[in-house]
This record gives structure tokens, C-alpha cells and sequence, in this order.
């Protein structure tokens, strides 16, 4: 029989580091987002006024699942999970073969819980048990994740790819890159500061073409960002490459890998250094090094933009937000709230992925 219980003490990163790191590691749908390390370097820089509610579920003395959340306080008391907004992927940790029970017994957890007005699940995915079954909760949509199956060569992978990103894929071997003019840095633990910056360096140029700030606004997100990373690489769980053409940094792609799968989370790229279309080459790139790692899957994470379908990801999969609110004022008065933030949400989202940012 399973229970389940709430850690709120402050210290909950020294108290659960051991036990969530190794079921991390034991956890078939772990993704970089569930980790320790990605949690405790996201409350160092968002903590606020939030206070921790991280809920481990035991089987006897073994964890067989954990979802950490958060209570914001306010005019309505809001239960999320932490990490909401930075994390593309934000379902517990369980246990092979423990996800249904893990699932249901986190969910009467939270049900029972007392003055809570509004219970606010960000991406949560659409087959994952914790968004399936009848419950009074409203389930919306939040966002579209494509994921590509690799085969087991990339030659393999190519054939399947439309001439034009084949002819721009291929450039890895031609002259291009034979020549010197360009070539591809994996970045390591030694040079990752450098490469945090051409990172951030290159993001803003991206997006500047279109008029918009990018992802990345901010000292708070940056320095979430370098804390994680140095942790990330430290577990061979970064892969941070950086394209330089001609002596210059030009394009840079953030990805992760844990598992069998690795994760494209960001790119950069100098908009005058598209005539070689850095981010086609960059993709590519990451792409071959996970086929040649024995990787099986390559995500693209949320976000449907035109450029990730090019790669001719077989897998469409919604992201969900569940929402749950109390009946009293406070818990009505949140959901409209919630109603008006999802709408802002969708619009920007819409404007986001009209068209494709990479080349």
C-alpha cells in the first residue's frame, strides 16, 4: 500500500537529494526537468515568497514516486508544480511500473489537502496517468511536443528528410566544414562559460529579428540557466554546441540528453550567417551525434513551429494544464484568473510558433 506525504521544510534540497536523485535514475520518464538539480537551481532564483510542498510517496521505507510543488499565497492560495513555466515537461517521477499508482495516490493526496483555492498543473502530458480519468478538474490544452524516432543510421535518417534540408544536413561533410571555415565546438565543462554567453549571445539575435526579446530575458533566468548547466554537464546531461564560421560564433544549440532520449531546448543564431543556415546544421548535427550514441528518441519539446516539422518528427503529443477550484469566492475568483492567463498564454504561443525561427 502506498501513502503518501509533504515536505515543507526549507531545507528540502539536503533532506530528498539522495532519494530523488536515484529515483531519477529509476524513473523511465524521467526527463531533465524532474531532476534535482533542475529544481534546486530554479528555487534559488524564483523561490520568493513560495513555500516548498514536495509530495514522496512510499511503498514501506522505498520512494517510489515525488512531484514537487509549490504554494503561492495571494488573494487565493494556488497550488503549482515548481519549476512552472521553465519546464517543458512537469509530470512525477515514478518508479517503473509504479506510474498509475503513483498517479492516483498523488492525485487523492491533493485532493484532500485544506485551504488550497486553486490546484494549477502546468504541461502535464496527455498520456501520462496523472492527466487521464473522470475528476472535477478542467483539462485544457498548453502545448504541442514533437518527437522523432531515430533509426539506427543517420544515413538511415536522411532519406527521409526533403531535399533541400538533406542538401543543407550534408554540408557537415563538404567543403564547408573541410575547408576550416566553419566547424562545430561541443562545449565543455572548462569553456562553459564562454559558451553560456555565445548561448545568450546568439538567442538575443535570433529573436531580434522578429522584434522580440527571447527566452532568456533577465538576470534571474540567466543565472538559473548557468547554475544548471554547470550542473547538467557535470552529469553529462548538457550538450551545448556553438557553430563558428569564418573565426565567429554564429549559431549555438541547447540540448540535453538523459536516457535513451535527448532534448532540444533552445537555439541562437546570427541572423546574417543564415546563406549557411546555422540552425539546420546545428539540428543536424545533435541529431547524428544522438544516432551515433545509440539514442532512440530526439524531442523537440514544446512548441510547434514550422522548422521542427522539417525534421519529420513522427510523434505529436499534447501538453495539458489541469486546473482544480474550491468552491468558495476565492477559488472562483482564481479560475477566472487562470481563464485570462491561458488566453494571453495561447496568443503568445500562437504568435511564437507562426513560423519557423531557425535556417
Amino acid at each position: 500500500m502506498l501513502r503518501a506525504r509533504a515536505v515543507t521544510a526549507e531545507n528540502w534540497p539536503v533532506e530528498l537529494e539522495q532519494a530523488w536523485k536515484e529515483l531519477a535514475q529509476n524513473s523511465p520518464a524521467a526527463t531533465p526537468f524532474q531532476t534535482w538539480e533542475w529544481h534546486t537551481s530554479w528555487w534559488k532564483q524564483y523561490k520568493k515568497a513560495r513555500k516548498p510542498y514536495i509530495v514522496t510517496i512510499h511503498e514501506g521505507e522505498d520512494l517510489v514516486g515525488l512531484m514537487p510543488l509549490m504554494i503561492s499565497g495571494g488573494p487565493w492560495r494556488t497550488l503549482r508544480a515548481m519549476a512552472t513555466g521553465a519546464s517543458d515537461y512537469l509530470h512525477p517521477l515514478s518508479r517503473t511500473g509504479y506510474e498509475q499508482e503513483v498517479a492516483q495516490e498523488l492525485k487523492q493526496h491533493i485532493s484532500e489537502m485544506e485551504g488550497i483555492d486553486v490546484v494549477d498543473l502546468h504541461q502535464i502530458r496527455e498520456t501520462f496517468p496523472l492527466a487521464q480519468g473522470k475528476d472535477e478538474a478542467r483539462t485544457l490544452d498548453q502545448a504541442t511536443c514533437l518527437v522523432l524516432d531515430l533509426p539506427n543510421t543517420f544515413d538511415a535518417y536522411l532519406a527521409t528528410l526533403n531535399k533541400s534540408l538533406r542538401y543543407d544536413v550534408r554540408k557537415l561533410d563538404k567543403e564547408l566544414f573541410k575547408s576550416g571555415r566553419a566547424s562545430i565546438e561541443e562545449i565543455t565543462e572548462d569553456n562553459l562559460t564562454r559558451g553560456m554567453d555565445t548561448f545568450f549571445h546568439t538567442h538575443k539575435q535570433r529573436w531580434r529579428k522578429r522584434g522580440l526579446p527571447g527566452a532568456f530575458v533577465g538576470s534571474k533566468r540567466e543565472s538559473f540557466h548557468r547554475d544548471w548547466s554547470l550542473q547538467a554537464i557535470r552529469n553529462g546531461w548538457l550538450w551545448l554546441s556553438v557553430l563558428h564560421y569564418d573565426g565567429q560564433p554564429v549559431g549555438t544549440i541547447y540540448a540535453m540528453k538523459m536516457g535513451q532520449t535527448c532534448f532540444y531546448f533552445q537555439a541562437g543564431m546570427d541572423p546574417a550567417a543564415s546563406s549557411i543556415s546555422p540552425g539546420s546544421l546545428l539540428v543536424g548535427y545533435t541529431i547524428r551525434k544522438a544516432i551515433q550514441e545509440g539514442l532512440t528518441t530526439f524531442d523537440f519539446l514544446r512548441g510547434d513551429e514550422p522548422y521542427k516539422r522539417r525534421w519529420k518528427p513522427q510523434h505529436e503529443y499534447k501538453n495539458v494544464r489541469i486546473i482544480t477550484t474550491s468552491k468558495g469566492l476565492w477559488g472562483k475568483a482564481g479560475q477566472a484568473w487562470n481563464d485570462m492567463g491561458g488566453k494571453i498564454e495561447n496568443r503568445v504561443r500562437a504568435r511564437l510558433e507562426g513560423r519557423g525561427l531557425l535556417q
